[in-house]
């Protein structure tokens, strides 16, 4: 019970410390991508921007709109970040695993599925049009990404016969990783995953050009950063479950013998899916509305119902 609750400690307080020096590294990856210096004033490099950051949101006034909802509109920022902390309490980080779950990765998917709500609970909350569209189109986002990623996960699940983590990594340190069994789960799992967390090109439900910032309009101070702490832990979260489900997650060489590798591989491959939202933050337009939908229900939903059958083939020469 003791060593659970450390690990729980652990993960809880590593997600809490590790997005103030992410949103560092993605606005200095953005700047490089770009061909500009990124944060350069304050610190060496700019390296203190997130302290920076972080005093002036503490201190800044916190203003509910008039006729805006207070209740709801308290409750959505928490609501953000509840859920997401939620979802990684389950995930296992090498030997450090806070709650055992033998549903792990259902419920990990559950908590990032409803964390969207927080946004619609502030768009509809705030009492403002561009918020309230805002909502709406994260209300409607769900209804794209999660049929064509719950497909996806059903295929990985009938090919490792668990939705245990653990069982999962045990299974690929046997027959290999997984996305050599199940690339179109993987490639079809990444995009949901980046529709999930509202980050470009699906960040819709923000859409500054159209909808000035979107549900976080009417928000300022620490609620407003409350929202990407949410956002940041959930891709730290999804990043982890990929690297569990077609990686082989903490598994590596010596992993065995020193389990402390096992946690640094683990971490280590995260951090490429972290970057690569990064990158594809710096490359890729925003979709229309229209467009996300297109491709989510006539291209991504049909070939991930195809790949279950896929999948069911493999587990019968595999499993």
């Amino acid at each position: 019970m003791i060593e659970h609750f450390l690990s729980l400690l652990f993960i809880v307080g590593l997600m809490l410390v590790a997005v103030p020096p992410i949103t560092y590294l993605e606005r200095k990856v953005l700047g490089h991508m770009q061909q500009r210096s990124g944060p350069m004033v304050v610190g060496p490099h700019g390296v203190l921007q997130p302290i920076a950051d972080a005093i002036k949101l503490i201190f800044k006034e916190d203003v509910i709109p008039r006729g805006a909802d207070k209740l709801l509109f308290v409750f959505a920022p928490s609501f953000s970040v509840f859920a997401a902390l939620l979802a990684a309490s389950v995930v296992p980080i090498g030997f450090i695993n806070a709650v055992p779950m033998k549903s792990g990765l259902l419920f990990v998917m559950a908590m990032s599925a409803i964390s969207i709500y927080a946004f619609f609970l502030a768009g509809y909350s705030s009492n403002d049009k561009y918020s309230f569209l805002a909502g709406m189109r994260a209300a409607a986002q769900v209804l794209g990404y999660e049929l064509p990623m719950g497909f996806a996960l059903m295929a990985v699940v009938i090919l490792f016969g668990s939705f245990d983590f653990n069982e999962i990594v045990k299974w690929q340190q046997t027959h290999g990783w997984g996305i050599f069994y199940q690339p179109i789960a993987f490639v079809i799992f990444l995009i949901m995953m980046v529709a999930e967390v509202c980050r470009p090109p699906f960040d819709l439900p923000e859409g500054e050009s159209e909808l000035v910032g979107g549900f976080h309009t009417e928000y300022s101070g620490m609620r407003f950063a409350a929202f990407f702490f949410g956002e940041y832990i959930n891709i730290i979260v999804l990043s982890l479950v990929v690297s569990l489900l077609f990686f082989g997650g903490w598994s590596g060489p010596l992993a065995d013998k020193h389990p402390v590798l096992g946690v640094l591989y683990h971490l280590l491959k995260a951090g490429f899916f972290i970057f690569l939202t990064f990158w594809l933050r710096a490359t890729f337009p925003r979709y229309r509305f229209d467009q996300m939908l297109n491709i989510m229900w006539k291209i991504f939903l049909p070939l991930s119902i195809l790949n279950i059958f896929i999948a069911a083939v493999e587990a019968l020469f595999v499993g």
